[in-house]
């Protein structure tokens, strides 16, 4: 079963959340500060005209910068331990993060779609689907031609620090992207991801050898 596809874990009942919080209130304090944030920022942005949507306890311990024409989209239970800038530059972009994702200090900047999948983690990283300069030697010119092509990173994929995802690149389920490498193609389910030009460095240890895990 995909991360995409296992069932939802049941919310804890009450009791439950209440031992939690009575063995460790400081934890259980600053979460309900961050979900008292999240409620703030949600309706900020709500005030300001910006086109930025969250679900269910969205829950900010750092700061989440929304700022472009385009569309933010929050599924529920997303954490942001930020400083997290979901940027986007033209009025059809947007910026689609599954339920259960834990965003830390990324930067996206998106002219047409980012997609995150659910259950990813995305650490300090940077995420463009556009290059936003030509990359010919006129591109000075305001004629000169830029890449746009929109990224997908699938579900339960963690993005590791000083990750670089450019335009175009797609990302299978359950893969790591790790630290510093610069992905700008279509990889597989079930990987580990490394280098500068990013490639396949093996599969995830707990990978069976289903369909996805081809190298």
């Amino acid at each position: 079963m995909t991360a995409s596809t296992r069932p939802r874990t049941p919310p804890a009942s009450v009791r439950a959340l209440t031992t939690r919080a009575l063995a460790d209130p400081r934890r259980a304090a600053r979460a309900a500060v961050a979900l008292l944030r999240g409620h703030a920022y949600k309706l900020y942005y709500r005030l300001r005209g910006r086109r930025f949507r969250a679900g269910r306890n969205l829950r900010v311990f750092g700061r989440l910068s929304v700022k472009g024409p385009g569309e933010v989209v929050l599924g529920d239970n997303v954490a942001v331990y930020g400083p997290a800038t979901p940027w986007t530059y033209t009025p059809e972009s947007r910026i689609l993060i599954g339920d259960d994702v834990i965003v830390g200090e990324a930067q996206f900047g998106c002219a047409r779609e980012i997609v995150i999948g659910p259950g990813s983690i995305v650490g300090r990283c940077n995420i463009m689907d556009t290059d936003f300069h030509s990359t010919r030697a006129d591109r000075r010119f305001p004629d000169a031609p830029v890449r746009v092509v929109p990224v997908h990173i699938g579900a339960n994929v963690w993005i590791g620090q000083n990750a670089g995802i450019l335009p175009g690149t797609r990302i299978g389920d359950n893969s790591v992207v790790s630290f510093g490498a610069v992905c700008a193609r279509e990889y597989p389910a079930n990987v580990i991801i490394a280098g500068n030009p990013a490639k396949v460095a093996g599969r995830i240890p707990d990978a069976g050898d289903g369909p996805g895990n081809e190298g």
